[in-house]
């Protein structure tokens, strides 16, 4: 089991590990810290102690987004009226997190999610931005 410092990162980064021990931002918030050791323990079980290029990290974002929002979690959570913001406040999880997790669903698990109803998700839009009927509204993208 890792021991967690509660640390000022100089380059403003959430997290680290060194393979052993997690290091935090002292300036996270309650679900930011949840986030952030479930990130960090995820580089630990895969032998990580350095820093990892961006395909890596990635992959240890969407494992972490998977593990803090199983599908069961997700299914119909996705509501119009509500951001992106509310929602991820309602799951305990950071807003990145929530959009990782998106970046993770299948077209059929997207659609249980509710995500085809709602469409604020940029992941969401991004992926069916050619797909402008796969949404009930018309969105706005910039």
């Amino acid at each position: 089991m890792a021991i967690v410092y509660m640390v000022r990162m100089p380059d403003g980064v959430p997290s680290r590990t060194d393979g052993v021990d997690i290091y935090l931002d002292d300036r996270l918030d309650e679900v930011g810290i949840r986030c952030a050791i479930e990130h960090e323990q995820i580089h630990i079980e895969r032998g990580h102690c350095t820093l990892q290029n961006e395909a890596v990290e990635m992959s240890v974002r969407f494992e972490t987004a998977k593990r803090l929002l199983p599908l069961d979690m997700i299914v119909g959570v996705c509501k119009e009226g509500r951001s992106l913001s509310q929602i991820a406040r309602e799951l305990n999880v950071t807003r990145q997190v929530l959009m990782d997790r998106a970046a993770t669903l299948t077209d059929e698990q997207a659609r249980l999610a509710g995500c085809m109803e709602c469409g604020k998700c940029p992941v969401i839009q991004a992926r069916y931005s050619g797909h402008p009927s796969a949404f009930r509204q018309p969105m706005l993208v910039a």
